[in-house]
Formats: C-alpha cells, structure tokens, sequence
C-alpha cells in the first residue's frame, strides 16, 4: 500500500513539474509574438470553443498579462541617450581643447 501511494505521489510530482515547464514554454512563445500575432493564435486555439465576445475578452486579458509582466527598457532606452549625449559633448570638448593646443603650438 505504502508504494502504491509513493507511485501516485512521483506521478503526481512529475505532472506538477511538466506542467510548469509547459506553462514557462508557453510564457516565453507568447512574449516573443506581437500582439496581432497572438490574437491570431489564440483564435485558432479557441475557434469554435467560445464564442467571439467571450474570444475578444480572453485575448485582450492574455495580451495585457503578457504585456504587463514584461521588463519596462524604456529606462534604458533613456539611459544610452543620456550617455550618447554626454559623449558627443566631452568628443566636443576634446576638439575643442585640441584646436587650442594646436593653434598655441602654431604660435
């Protein structure tokens, strides 16, 4: 008896693990597609299934999950401007000091 419940508890582990896996499988599929894209694979999955209100409903909230768990790189995006910016104005700098150093030197 104490196997047969040993079994079901490996079997019932095994299932959990697959089935997170499959769930972190699917997370990643769905981050990489656009959002047209996951509409139209949502509609294939769910056609005939549901109907189109209730269709409408389950690919908005899938988009906004999938969109609302995603990093945020705007920040970065900011960020290597910034030191875009800051770079051109010490290049800027640096010709700068070597005209004068060039011009004193022609002196």
């Amino acid at each position: 008896m104490k196997s047969f419940f040993k079994l079901i508890f490996v079997l019932l582990l095994v299932a959990v693990v697959a089935g997170v896996v499959a769930s972190i499988a699917s997370k990643k599929k769905l981050e990489s597609m656009s959002d047209d894209e996951i509409r139209e694979y949502l509609g294939a999955k769910l056609a005939g299934k549901v109907g189109d209100d209730q269709l409408a409903t389950i690919q908005d909230a899938v988009i906004s999950g999938v969109r609302g768990k995603k990093p945020e790189v705007d920040h970065y995006i900011e960020d290597v401007d910034e030191a875009m910016d800051e770079l051109a104005d010490v290049a800027e700098e640096a010709a700068e000091q070597q005209a004068e150093e060039a011009e004193a030197a022609t002196e």
